[in-house]
């Protein structure tokens, strides 16, 4: 049997990127110019694969780019390190070089190097959360890049990921200080990238917030479903599998559009068949039940965590479509009692990620909890 060609769970790059060939190019530009771009997306839309796939571009144009994904920050300290190290490694192109140069540009710290059980060089630069001077010495981290820009005669990127944990860090302080650092700095882009929307908006649009309309946006949207189907056939087709348009609408459909919930069905239909043949109209609720069946006991631990009048209003949600959720109707078919009562449990499903807002309603950010929802709540 050959490999499943519908990867999930890890980012993507190259081939294996589903068309996303505008935001790229958007991407590229506003990093060519110089600018703060804010890459804001729901969560499984592939944006961290759209930063991986930039800056692979980007490095084959000589131009470095450092990654630091935020979520792995535990501290300001942890985020100090994180950072550092991972602008001085794009700007050296090695870790060992790296090292050496740490020293000379943050000399108050001892960096350590290290062999980790594959062989590979690891190292650390020695942040501690109780030094006396960890606010003087953020600021010359967060000038690093500017620094290291003008050595090499040349320009340089920075793309935080999950930009929006930033104040989980600090409160406010390292925002500011991020804000005042990265204006005073003509040779480098930055592109803040974040799944948490809402907080995202916010920190762009809020007269309050540091970064106040101080970049252009890019807001993340579905896959248009052309090249999404041209994407799948392909997919299907190079791995020995058959599959009409229909069945790729019917797909779409059921993934709700969402790139990863789509790839995660494709993923799950070639292993219910195989590998081989050509998939069914009954092939898919068969993918669908045997990814419930792999997801059941996180979905289960989700379905915990709500209060019992949140799961009232998800199940309603779920069973209505979820565009009406403030009629007296769906109050009273659902058991909801008054509309304020609702929009707190919306609010709140919102900021578990088990729902989306837009303009045509309330949605479920995952799509098969709510198929979940629908064939394990009565």
């Amino acid at each position: 049997m050959s490999r499943n060609p519908f990867q999930i769970g890890v980012p993507v790059t190259g081939a294996e990127l589903a068309d996303r060939e505008t935001e790229l190019g958007t991407i590229l530009k506003e990093v060519l110019a110089g600018s703060r771009l804010f890459l804001i997306s729901p969560r499984r839309y592939g944006k961290t694969s759209l930063l991986l796939e930039s800056r692979a571009r980007l490095q084959a144009r000589k131009i470095p780019v450092a990654y630091i994904d935020l979520y792995q920050a535990t501290s300001l300290a942890h985020f100090l390190d994180l950072f550092a190290r991972a602008v001085l490694e794009a700007a050296e192109g090695t870790a060992e070089r790296a090292f050496r140069l740490a020293g000379e540009f943050l000399k108050a710290l001892r960096p350590t190097m290290t062999v980790n059980a594959r062989g590979q060089p690891e190292w650390t630069i020695g942040f501690s959360q109780q030094q006396a001077d960890l606010l003087k010495l953020r600021d010359q981290v967060l000038a690093l890049p500017q620094r290291l820009a003008e050595r090499k005669k040349g320009r340089l990127a920075v793309f935080i990921d999950e930009f929006q944990e930033v104040r989980a860090l600090d409160g406010s302080a390292l925002e500011k200080a991020m804000r005042a650092a990265f204006q005073h700095q003509p040779r480098v882009s930055y592109v803040f990238a974040g799944s948490k929307e809402s907080l995202m908006w916010e920190m762009v649009r809020s007269r309050r917030s540091p970064f106040f309309r101080s970049g252009p946006t890019l807001s993340l949207g579905p896959i248009p479903p052309q090249e999404f189907k041209t994407y799948l056939s392909s997919k299907f087709r190079k791995s020995g599998m058959r599959i009409i348009p229909d069945r790729l609408d019917d797909i779409l459909t059921v993934g709700d559009e969402v790139p990863f919930n789509v790839q995660y069905l494709c993923h799950a239909l070639w292993i219910v068949k195989g590998g081989t043949g050509e998939v069914s109209s009954q092939d898919i609720p068969r993918a669908l039940d045997y990814i419930l069946d792999s997801e059941g006991e996180y979905y289960t631990a989700l379905w915990d965590q709500l209060s019992l009048h949140q799961r009232r209003t998800a199940r309603g949600l779920a069973r209505s479509g979820g565009a009406t959720p403030f009629t007296a109707a769906f109050l009273r078919e659902h058991d909801l009692g008054p509309s304020a009562s609702v929009a707190r449990s919306l609010g709140q499903l919102i900021k578990r990620d088990v729902l989306k807002k837009s303009r045509g309603g309330y949605h479920f950010a995952d799509p098969f909890f709510k198929a979940w929802i629908l064939a394990k709540i009565r």
